[in-house]
């Protein structure tokens, strides 16, 4: 179902005419299609990436929040960004192909969408998975140049990510941050454009077609384009395309907080009855995915593992607290957000296993940073999400130390907060005592290229 244009030390390969036949025979029908978009999603889920590594267990140590595991020697030396060691090497290596394989199926599957003029679907259903595609190689550069480039307010010309959007053997250009960036929010906008009339998020529809009556909020749905946009335009500082993008997200009513007892119910005797810890009503887009689920129990839900370090960036009454943090025997913070029953018979006490991926409660902190050039003017949007969260106490007036607070506390196991760091180009929160803090750099920011990408580049 996949063509895979990358092999190992980033060699780009031929496709030959037999796998073009292949290809074609692959579209030759409506199931084809499916399965391929449906392929782009699922590989993003990949243990190398929204399955674990940029997720959770490569990004999640880089943040300070976390003692890595003393019996990992390889998570060690990465959350102390020695990046030029043999086995961090070999996590860059297994992340950058991993994307650029998905980034060329997902290609691939646009190529085909454009050029597809049959009666194969459903009316609009065509325009809904370009628009998907799209806005899903969006996600992924984006990330990669949130990972690889200089941080953009350091220095917007960083070009270490090739920009490449055909499905053959040619290597791609290396666009700037501010070329590459650009182009994505034009993508976007054309995706956000197909998907206004035609997403059923928007536009309620009777359908037959099976892939639009799939659960929106696992597809990269027009909110979830408006809400990468805003997440995007924040990163170039373009505040008020991340405001109008980011309201847009916040008024459409689609999502809402989650409340109290949704997160978690149990029987007279503590037993759990039912939990929702990633707190589903509130996902704008979320990736189906049981490989996240598994990380987190390999990583940080053992007595051994990665343990938080603090929980004192939480206020009394917030519900984040115990949904997402837990002390163990040892007396150490594990991170449960993912933590679920293994049982099959336990199944119903959960939502389906997800790697969140786009969030109302971001598009609240987007909105209240990007208001206007006064971040006090933010702050009601900042109180509307404690209050969502059972904090009682309002903030007065937002600052931008109290605003990355709020970041904080919201983006525990998503592999958000590194890149607030990298954004803001401040220091990453080790400690409260704020000597500790390594201050902000290139070494530290920057994810070194894989070798074999430096040396074509020589």
């Amino acid at each position: 179902m996949f063509v895979l244009l990358l092999a190992s030390c980033g060699k780009w390969l031929d496709v030959t005419s037999k796998s073009e036949v292949d290809i074609d025979d692959m579209f030759d029908a409506a199931e084809g299609y499916y399965n391929s978009v449906t392929g782009v999603y699922v590989n993003m889920g990949d243990a190398n990436l929204y399955g674990g590594y940029v997720a959770l267990t490569a990004l999640e140590p880089l943040t300070g929040q976390y003692t890595v595991s003393a019996n990992n020697e390889t998570r060690r030396k990465w959350a102390a960004y020695d990046y030029a060691n043999d086995d961090s090497k070999e996590i860059i290596d297994d992340l950058w192909l991993t994307m650029y394989n998905n980034i060329f199926n997902a290609n691939l599957v646009i190529d085909k969408l454009r050029r597809e003029e049959r009666d194969l679907f459903e009316e609009g259903v065509r325009e809904i998975m370009l628009a998907e595609m799209l806005a899903m190689r969006a996600y992924m550069y984006f990330d990669l140049v949130r990972m690889f480039n200089e941080p953009y307010a350091v220095n917007a010309e960083s070009n270490n990510v090739p920009w490449k959007t055909s499905w053959d053997a040619t290597i791609g250009e290396r666009y700037t941050s501010e070329r590459l960036l650009a182009q994505l929010m034009e993508e976007l906008a054309e995706a956000k454009s197909l998907l206004e009339t035609r997403d059923p998020i928007v536009v309620p529809r009777k359908s037959t077609d099976p892939y639009v009556s799939y659960d929106r909020t696992k597809r990269m749905n027009y909110y979830a384009v408006c809400a990468l946009r805003a997440r995007i335009a924040l990163y170039t500082g373009d505040y008020a395309t991340a405001y109008d993008e980011a309201t847009t997200v916040i008024a459409s009513e689609k999502f809402r907080f989650i409340t109290a007892p949704e997160i978690a119910e149990t029987d007279s005797y503590g037993e759990e009855l039912r939990s929702n810890r990633v707190f589903t009503p509130e996902l704008v887009f979320a990736l189906d995915n049981d490989r996240i689920t598994a990380s987190a129990r390999t990583y940080y839900e053992g007595l051994s593992e990665d343990t938080v370090t603090s929980s004192n960036c939480y206020e009394a009454g917030d519900l984040r607290l115990n949904a997402w943090l837990a002390y163990n025997s040892m007396n150490r913070i594990n991170l449960i957000k993912y933590k679920r029953s293994s049982l099959a018979a336990d199944s119903y006490k959960y939502p389906k296993a997800c790697t969140p991926m786009l969030k109302l409660s971001e598009m609240y902190l987007i909105a209240a940073e990007s208001q206007s050039d006064v971040l006090a003017n933010g702050t009601s949007y900042v109180n509307t999400l404690r209050r969502n969260r059972g904090i009682s106490t309002a903030l007065e007036a937002l600052t931008p130390e109290l605003l990355k607070y709020e970041y904080i506390r919201e983006l525990y196991g998503e592999g958000q907060l590194f890149y607030l760091y990298k954004r803001l180009f401040s220091k990453v929160i080790w400690s409260y005592t704020d000597s500790r803090n390594p201050e902000p750099s290139t070494n530290l920011f920057v994810v070194p290229l894989p070798d074999s990408e430096t040396e074509n580049r020589e």
